[in-house]
């Protein structure tokens, strides 16, 4: 049986579930609930095999998968999904799923392109962030439209306008900004840092640095809990992040797929 999850069965999930190791799911039992649709499979004993949940609100077609049984029937739940929702034939969707759940997975994905390696880091060594830095202000609705244009230069996939309620800081360089950094999540839970990034012209003088320790201090002074995301080829940015405290606490994938063309199951 495939339904969507009552409040009280996603609040029992959210009691046991690994932070660390279904992170995206945890966020949309958590920050992202308000935009989130659970929907469950369970066998003939009730028993809760899986969750397929789907975010409203960003610019492509996101999901969560949490396999909370080796049986969960991936395939069956998408196509009941994509029937409830109404979702286009042929559509790409994606989530992110830790590497021990990724072998169950594998072989029910039609694939739209590989899959990246992605880790996830926490910080964990308080005293490394550099001390503050006069050139890093935190930026104001006058800076947003600017904000957002930096986004889809950069081509930040995640980024959403709501997340402009959080902080964000720049970097002004002759008279532009040069470098911003803000937040997916920011709350007393946990906080996972984002929208980063900086544009060409000011790349290599390590305004990027500037920018993560000012995210990692003000991350740090609302939850104990500080995270970010980074695929795993980017070399320099996992340095930098070394470099200020972080340290590597899961393997991931970042998976794009083709939601079919079927019926429910």
């Amino acid at each position: 049986m495939i339904r969507t999850l009552t409040p009280e069965e996603r609040e029992a999930i959210l009691a046991s579930l690994d932070r660390e190791r279904h992170f995206l799911y945890y966020s949309y039992l958590t920050s992202r609930r308000a935009n989130a649709t659970h929907y469950g499979q369970f066998n003939e004993k009730g028993t809760l095999l899986g969750v397929l949940a789907y975010l409203q609100g960003l610019s492509f077609h996101a999901f969560s998968v949490f396999p909370a049984q080796a049986s969960f029937d991936f395939r069956s739940v998408l196509a009941f999904v994509k029937e409830d929702l109404g979702l286009p034939d042929g559509v790409t969707g994606s989530f992110i799923v830790h590497e021990e759940d990724m072998a169950g997975l594998s072989g029910q994905l039609a694939f739209a392109k590989p899959p990246e390696n992605l880790l996830l880091m926490k910080h964990v060594h308080r005293q490394m962030p550099p001390p503050a830095d006069s050139r890093v202000l935190r930026l104001e609705p006058s800076h947003f439209g600017r904000i957002d244009a930096i986004m889809k230069e950069l081509g930040t996939m995640a980024f959403s306008v709501e997340e402009l309620q959080y902080p964000f800081f720049g970097v002004m360089e002759d008279g532009q900004l040069a470098a911003v950094g803000g937040y997916h999540i920011y709350g007393g839970e946990y906080v996972e840092l984002g929208n980063i990034g900086t544009i060409p012209a000011f790349r290599r003088q390590g305004l990027g640095t500037l920018i993560c320790a000012e995210l990692t201090r003000a991350g740090a002074a609302v939850s104990p809990h500080v995270y970010l995301n980074v695929f795993a080829d980017n070399e320099a940015a996992i340095r930098l992040y070394r470099s200020i405290g972080y340290e590597t606490c899961a393997m991931q994938s970042i998976i794009q797929f083709v939601v079919p063309a079927e019926g429910r199951t």
